[in-house]
């Protein structure tokens, strides 16, 4: 899709970019050089915010000392993901450019991002990811579609960041996009995804975490505690715990994540706060966290039985999976992609 540019000149809006940092000396380094150096947009329209997440590697002082244009914020403790939260209230740009501190944009990335945002009335923009050298995208390994987006970069309205309360800090870590998505088309803004925008996560997707699995878990029960309406939230709910049961098939030990599923619906549940009924039925439906694992599996007897042969199961997930997706395009797009409520 062609997208017309950016104004020039006195028009261009004045961006916000919200880094937030945590033990990631080296990569900041490389983010921020990569941010003064090499990205097409002016200075003087440019404020760049760093929130330094408690870190003890030295984050701080080395911003201090090599970036002195850029405006440091610290944290005394780690408070995950409501980090940039800081940097929005701290900010004063009409867009807001939020970046993990491994994580950059280079060239006109900004200027297409921006143009596609007023073509389409967006007020979030998310891009394709790659790792350094890597023609492989994160959405190619996990795709999130218009009901999230991957955190580490993103780019939103200045109302967005200001007017929804930035990231909930009921969420430590991973799974905040998808809750900020639903809060998003609940106002009834827009979501648009740009895949010709392409930013530069320093790493590859990991591979697989239990801790993570076990966290992202414990998010997804307290998003659909906390926003899915009464009818949509019980399926929510039981089709994370059959998902746990039937991953456990294969993966013993994914079973000690029930009670991270618990947690989290306790947590969402003593900070309800529901969506119109539209987005909640939106994701219950569409959601791939909130459908049922069922779709995916061959079946928990077919999996057990074929226990050596876990190559066969996966082979059916994936192919359901993909499927699952050409039959949801208008959330899960392959190209260029707008979702509003």
């Amino acid at each position: 899709m062609e997208l017309s540019p950016a104004p020039d000149g006195p028009d261009l809006p004045l961006v916000t970019v919200a880094v937030l940092a945590y033990n990631r000396r080296d990569p900041l380094r490389v983010n921020l050089t990569k941010l003064r150096d090499e990205l097409d947009w002016p200075a003087d329209r440019l404020e760049v915010i760093v929130v330094d997440n408690a870190s003890t590697d030295g984050t701080a002082d080395m911003v201090r000392s090599e970036f002195g244009e850029v405006r440091l914020i610290r944290s005394e403790v780690n408070t995950g993901i409501s980090g940039w939260n800081r940097a929005f209230e701290a900010g004063t740009g009409d867009w807001f450019l939020v970046l993990d501190d491994d994580c950059y944009v280079t060239g006109d990335a900004l200027h297409r991002a921006i143009a596609g945002a007023r073509e389409h009335a967006a007020d979030l923009v998310s891009f394709k990811v790659r790792a350094p050298g890597e023609e492989v995208v994160f959405n190619e390994f996990y795709d999130t579609g218009l009901l999230a987006f991957w955190g580490c970069s993103v780019l939103l309205s200045g109302r967005a960041a200001r007017e929804l309360g930035g990231f909930d800090p009921g969420i430590f870590i991973w799974g905040h996009e998808a809750e900020f998505v639903a809060r998003l088309l609940d106002r009834g803004w827009r979501h648009l995804h740009l895949p010709d925008v392409v930013s530069v996560h320093m790493k590859s997707p990991a591979d697989f975490k239990l801790a993570q699995h076990r966290r992202n878990l414990q998010s997804f029960g307290y998003i659909a505690a906390k926003l899915l309406r009464p009818r949509d939230l019980l399926p929510a709910a039981g089709n994370l715990m059959l998902r746990v049961l039937t991953e456990s098939v294969r993966r013993p030990e994914i079973l000690t994540c029930m009670p991270a599923v618990a947690a989290g619906l306790r947590d969402g549940l003593r900070n309800r706060a529901p969506v119109r009924p539209a987005v909640s039925d939106l994701y219950r439906r569409n959601f791939i966290e909130f459908s049922s694992p069922l779709i995916f599996a061959r079946g928990p007897l077919l999996i057990w039985r074929q226990r050596g042969r876990a190559d066969l199961a996966e082979l059916d997930a994936g192919e359901r999976r993909d499927r699952f997706w050409r039959e949801r395009a208008d959330c899960y797009p392959q190209g260029t992609g707008t979702l509003s409520v």
